[in-house]
């Protein structure tokens, strides 16, 4: 299911005006100060699908958006998996590339995606429940959605991430507290370590610039060791839901996909930023489509 608004297409407008820098406004004091409140977050939720098609990026979202795309993916509760394009200032659905299908036509929902910075390729990793291959690795084209399926990896993951100074993609469970490396030629994961946080509970996780990986599991934000996966806290992202994807714009802002386990509607998503040195995250704002569960940045000209 998904909500119909007025957001998708191309009626984004490109400056911010007096009126949507009151609405960001307004949406960011009704977070902070009525989070606990189930009915201060459906006028949250209203106010943000009222004003976001008018609001435009900022200078720096403008520029970001400008040096990449971002894409997301559903693949939650088995439903039909299906690529987007969002702007990353508003949240607001710019395009539906098309239904993730391999070349018979069978669908795959996405339970994470990742773009490798060297090779140009754009991988996906299934969801536990996707209606085709689930737990498997995956090549998606970003222009089409076509996919094509790698191998099993032999683990229920939550989310991958690929260090952009090595190129290891790394995993991390939604069983156990396993930490694991992928092997991008086969899609096989091997343990290399244990993160001694249980299962994670969300997942999302993502690798920076210079090679470091960072992870939300429940509602607290870590830094990961790449030698033996032990997380490290660096604190509460103080968001109300879990945080289910994230990754790294070129300007090594680390976006996340809230949603889910929280005080909203379980298929709700909405976009987030968060703070490396404190873990706090930040509505950017709500997206208007549900069960949402990948997101990954590609460079423009990639």
């Amino acid at each position: 299911m998904e909500t119909k608004t007025s957001l998708r297409g191309s009626s984004i407008t490109t400056n911010m005006d007096a009126q949507g820098g009151l609405a960001i406004e307004t949406i960011r004091f009704f977070r902070r100060s009525w989070l606990t409140s189930r009915l201060s977050r459906i006028c949250l939720i209203a106010i943000s699908l009222l004003f976001a098609g008018t609001l435009g990026a900022s200078a720096e979202g403008d520029a970001a958006g400008r040096r990449a795309v971002l894409y997301v993916a559903k693949g939650t509760f088995g439903v039909q998996g299906v690529l987007y394009t969002l702007d990353p200032a508003t949240g607001a659905v710019l395009t539906t590339v098309g239904l993730l299908n391999d070349a018979a036509g069978h669908n795959y929902g996405m339970g994470a995606l990742k773009h490798h910075p060297t090779t140009g390729i754009f991988y996906g990793a299934t969801a536990h429940n996707s209606p085709t291959n689930p737990d498997y690795l995956v090549t998606v084209n970003p222009a089409t959605a076509l996919v094509t399926p790698i191998g099993p990896f032999g683990a229920v993951l939550t989310d991958i991430a690929i260090d952009p100074t090595t190129g290891i993609m790394y995993a991390v469970s939604g069983y156990n507290q396993k930490f694991y490396t992928i092997n991008t030629a086969t899609g096989l994961a091997t343990q290399i370590g244990s993160t001694g946080l249980g299962y994670q509970n969300g997942g999302g996780l993502a690798a920076d610039r210079t090679g470091v990986l960072f992870g939300i599991d429940n509602f607290s934000f870590y830094s990961y060791n790449k030698t033996t996966g032990n997380a490290t806290l660096i604190g509460l992202t103080g968001l109300p839901d879990l945080v289910r994807a994230a990754d790294f714009n070129p300007s090594n802002v680390l976006y996340g996909l809230e949603g889910g386990g929280g005080i909203d509607n379980l298929h709700l998503r909405l976009l987030v930023t968060f703070n490396l040195t404190t873990g706090l995250g930040t509505l950017v704002g709500v997206i208007p489509v549900y069960d949402l569960d990948a997101m990954a940045f590609i460079p423009v000209g990639r």
